[in-house]
């Protein structure tokens, strides 16, 4: 099924009756892997067979005439955390169960999954069978349904990001001096005054910064040296004006 929106063509795949018409709801899939997207969507049918199932690839291609009540959101863990923002209305709805499964394997992309609001974890080893019954079964909000697998993975992933976190880069004293800087909110141009050299040199220190800690900016280079204790809670002052 192919759909127009601002002048761009998105496809979504439909299976079963039309929204109105399901007894059990309306199941969003995103996945951005065909094969894995199919997988998962067959194993929804399965569980939900009574419930229409709307499989695409990223958030630009959710339909745009609306989907039916309840919603269960199935959101495989490889979706980019950014491909979410567009869903934010439909991840809000009082009515909206989401549900991730899991397939990552670096810490990394375990860390991006962390704010998600999901009401159950499901690995995808666990597709067939019981577990993804249970984990597509409406429930309180303050509960959360993780199957077996998930459980294991999810552990072994939080101790490897532990792990991670706990062994700090290495930074050059001035570097050091620069991100203290930096978590306080000044400018380049106040740290050069205050470190008395260049804010070409405050550049090059920045530069380096994120490189040692793989981040494309200074809010997230911040929080990643906060994390992991290489400038402290309570930044260093900023200089008189």
């Amino acid at each position: 099924m192919t759909s127009a929106t601002g002048g761009r063509n998105t496809t979504s795949e439909r299976y079963g009756p039309h929204p109105k018409e399901c007894p059990d709801g309306h199941i969003l899939l995103i996945d951005p892997d065909p094969g894995s997207r199919t997988l998962i969507r067959r194993a929804l049918e399965d569980s939900r067979p009574r419930a229409s199932v709307t499989s695409v690839a990223t958030s630009a291609s959710v339909p745009v005439e609306g989907l039916g009540a309840p919603l269960t959101l199935v959101l495989s863990s490889e979706v980019d955390h950014h491909d979410m923002a567009p869903l934010v209305g439909l991840m809000t709805r009082s009515d909206t169960h989401i549900v991730m499964v899991l397939r990552i394997q670096a810490h990394e992309r375990f860390e991006d999954l962390t704010g998600f609001p999901v009401d159950a974890v499901v690995h995808s080893e666990d597709l067939r069978g019981p577990a993804m019954a249970e984990a597509l079964a409406h429930r309180a909000h303050d509960t959360v349904v993780v199957s077996r697998q998930a459980v294991r993975q999810l552990l072994h992933l939080a101790g490897n990001s532990a792990a991670s976190a706990s062994t700090a880069p290495s930074l050059t004293e001035r570097e050091a001096e620069t991100l203290g800087f930096m978590a306080a909110g000044l400018s380049n141009r106040q740290i050069a005054r205050d470190m008395g050299i260049t804010e070409h040199g405050v550049k090059r220190h920045v530069a380096h910064i994120f490189a040692k800690l793989n981040c494309r900016n200074r809010t997230t280079a911040v929080a990643v040296a906060l994390r992991s204790g290489l400038v402290p809670h309570q930044p260093p002052e900023q200089g008189a004006s």
